[in-house]
């Protein structure tokens, strides 16, 4: 039994690949960087960093040009959700050179590192959503795997750093025009994968969700004020009247047009 699926996806030189098989697959590498979790069932494979015992709720990693097999088990297929970057992609995502960068673990174990990695492979595979949704998600799911310092004791944050500061005033300020990350890494000194990190660390989000609820609280106060759908979407950053739903609904679990009607009703 074997089922594949690859997806080009919105950025460039990253795509993801789904495998539902109980195959084993020679010894053969990969001329990208990988990593993805295992959804269902498990598989044992060799790899130039040694046997790797991996089940589902583990994330696992592949380096470029790095010999690996996969053993499968027949009769009981597993499934794995595999996300492939490219040398320049990597660049562009991470403060790290590709010469220097390497994933550690072969495989982790981490529930946080599952957890972001599969939200990073949903939002990758998800039609609609904006780019700069998906790279926020991604470089940090990508930032975990290449930490080589992982730990699973969270650390508490005292207060807000001045570049986080400035980052929320501008989001707060501007949020109603377009705001990228180059443009707070550029506003607080620091660069971009830095910024989402520490912004992520202390306010418990990235730049861009944190934005997207801005947004979205302004929009409900114009709803509720009676101006036009259309019109408020325009007003509060959003492309366009579909774009508002789309993630006024996630928010909210309602559709801004259902919102409206209750509001006047």
């Amino acid at each position: 039994m074997h089922k594949s699926c690859r997806n080009q996806t919105i950025l460039p030189g990253v795509e993801t690949v789904s495998i539902f098989s109980d195959l084993s697959f020679p010894r053969h590498s990969h001329d990208e960087f990988g990593f993805g979790y295992i959804s269902k069932g498990g598989q044992r494979s060799w790899s130039q960093r040694g046997m790797v015992e991996a089940q589902a709720g583990d994330t696992i990693t592949v380096n470029p040009d790095e010999i690996h097999d996969g053993l499968g088990r027949q009769g009981e297929p597993r499934q794995w959700h595999m996300i492939f970057l490219t040398e320049e992609a990597l660049s562009q995502l991470n403060d790290v050179h590709p010469n220097k960068a390497e994933f550690t673990l072969p495989v982790n174990r981490s529930k946080g590192a599952f957890l972001l990695t599969k939200k990073a492979f949903s939002v990758l595979q998800s039609e609609g959503n904006d780019s700069n949704e998906v790279e926020q998600v991604l470089m940090l799911a990508l930032a975990q795997q290449l930490d080589r310092n992982q730990t699973n004791n969270p650390s508490v944050v005292q207060s807000r750093s001045r570049e986080v500061q400035i980052a929320i005033d501008m989001i707060c300020q501007s949020w109603e025009i377009p705001l990228s990350l180059a443009g707070l890494a550029n506003a607080t000194g620091t660069s971009r994968f830095q910024i989402l990190r520490r912004f992520s660390h202390e306010v418990g989000t990235t730049p861009y969700a944190f934005l997207t609820q801005h947004r979205l609280k302004r929009a409900r106060d114009m709803i509720l004020l009676g101006v036009p759908l259309a019109e408020t979407a325009v007003a509060c950053g959003f492309s366009d009247q579909s774009h508002l739903t789309r993630k006024f609904s996630r928010q909210y679990g309602v559709t801004p047009g259902s919102f409206a009607r209750g509001a006047t009703s």
